[in-house]
């Protein structure tokens, strides 16, 4: 079974182009546009890693993160945040809420998959 993954960003290009470089990595690949869909998302189709935006409408990825955290069935879930921010303030939240990984944009997706592959294939 490939590993599944959940890309959360309310960027359109970002997701595509994440997406297209996991499907050739042989992953799965499900997408939400903000925090809230996220959250909604993640609890239903259960991914195995989530990479997260921190600066979204309707809901941020620190409360998305905060809440897919605290839902048992997801709360070992790796999440690795993608974010513009770069302020080590969002990075201690992002460590408080128990991301495993955080990478700041502009990236390079070389990066964002050697992470994820640390994170699920180790």
């Amino acid at each position: 079974m490939p590993k599944k993954i959940l890309i959360v960003d309310d960027d359109a290009g970002i997701r595509r182009l994440l997406s297209k470089f996991l499907e050739r990595e042989g992953f799965t690949v499900v997408l939400a546009e903000d925090g809230l869909e996220g959250v909604e998302v993640a609890k239903k189709e259960q991914p195995d890693l989530i990479v997260l935006d921190v600066v979204m409408p309707r809901m941020d990825g620190l409360t998305a993160a905060r809440l897919i955290k605290f839902y048992k069935p997801l709360s070992e879930v790796p999440i690795l945040f993608l974010t513009a921010k770069d302020a080590s303030k969002e990075i201690e939240l992002a460590q408080e809420v128990r991301a495993e990984c955080y990478i700041t944009k502009p990236f390079d997706v070389r990066q964002v998959i050697s992470e994820i592959k640390g994170l699920l294939l180790d």
